[in-house]
């Protein structure tokens, strides 16, 4: 089994203190992964919260009542082990 299957999406933030924030509230309802950043990604912290596709919108919804803008979500593509990504929010 792949780090990421085509289930999942990834969450970037800007800085690693965010990350861990998020973490720490979106496992609370969520089933999560804090995962290194995928080659086929760049991202200044390093790490990235993965998740499963049908958690999305409740996951949005969280993050931006926690006030935890900016940040952008990927899906895999697993064909060529690239991701696309399918939401920027700021």
């Amino acid at each position: 089994m792949k780090m990421v299957e085509k289930h999942h999406r990834l969450i970037i933030f800007n800085s690693i203190h965010r990350v861990m924030l998020a973490e720490i509230r979106l496992q609370e309802k969520f089933e999560i992964l804090l995962i290194p950043v995928p080659r086929a990604l760049s991202s200044d912290c390093g790490m990235v919260i993965r998740f499963d596709h049908k958690d999305q919108e409740d996951i949005v919804l969280l993050l931006t009542q926690l006030g935890l803008k900016p940040f952008t979500i990927y899906a895999p593509q697993h064909e060529a082990d690239t991701f696309v990504e399918v939401g920027e929010f700021s």
